[in-house]
């Protein structure tokens, strides 16, 4: 019975040790790349000893890629979570918007690393292990708006659709402190006017009526 108790105590210390490295490495990934971080750091950071990193990830580059995993993981399990029950394009555009808004303030480390990866080098994405990852949550974000296709202007895929939202939501997230300082100047309308004029100019364009 002992030995069952210590063997389970041993269990849960080292998965709280894995998650606290891949939690931690997230944070430095996120805020240095790849170059700039040290397994040291990293054990430092989730305050257990280098070989305990060493213990779960064989290198550096193993460690990084399991976190880029993780975060295109933490993406697709929330996408698993949105019910999209609208069958209107404004509707389900809302939708779609306001949750990757969310999710992206949720996961704010996770968001950063998975943008460096993806405005570095194309042929390094493309050789990267989690490129797969990315297409495939692309492709379900694709996948959502393609039955609402039909209400779609004749040319516009849902393609470019879900590309133009994500990018709105990925620059609005980058650039969320010079947002703030344009709405107290108020020349930018807060978040939630500003999504739903986002969404205007998607569906009506930016040119008026003649």
């Amino acid at each position: 019975m002992v030995p069952t108790l210590l063997a389970s105590a041993y269990e849960i210390s080292e998965k709280s040790a894995l998650t606290r490295i891949l939690a931690e490495a997230e944070v430095l990934f996120a805020e240095r790349g790849f170059d700039g971080v040290s397994i040291n750091e990293v054990a430092l950071a989730a305050g257990v000893c280098k070989a305990n990193v060493f213990h779960h990830f064989a290198t550096k580059q193993e460690l990084y890629e399991r976190v880029l995993a993780h975060a295109c993981d933490a993406f697709g399990r929330s996408l698993d979570a949105l019910e999209l029950k609208e069958q209107d394009l404004a509707g389900r555009l809302w939708r779609l918007m306001e949750w990757h808004n969310a999710f992206l303030y949720q996961r704010p480390h996770g968001t950063r690393l998975i943008l460096r990866e993806l405005t570095g080098s194309p042929t390094v994405l493309e050789r990267s292990p989690v490129f797969p990852l990315i297409q495939r949550n692309f492709d379900r974000i694709v996948g959502l708006l393609n039955e609402v296709a039909d209400k779609l202007r004749e040319g516009i895929s849902p393609a470019l659709v879900a590309k133009v939202v994500l990018s709105l939501n990925l620059f609005g997230f980058q650039t969320e402190r010079l947002n703030e300082k344009l709405m107290v100047a108020g020349s930018l309308a807060t978040r939630p006017e500003l999504q739903r004029q986002w969404l205007d100019l998607l569906l009506h364009g930016i040119e008026a009526p003649n």
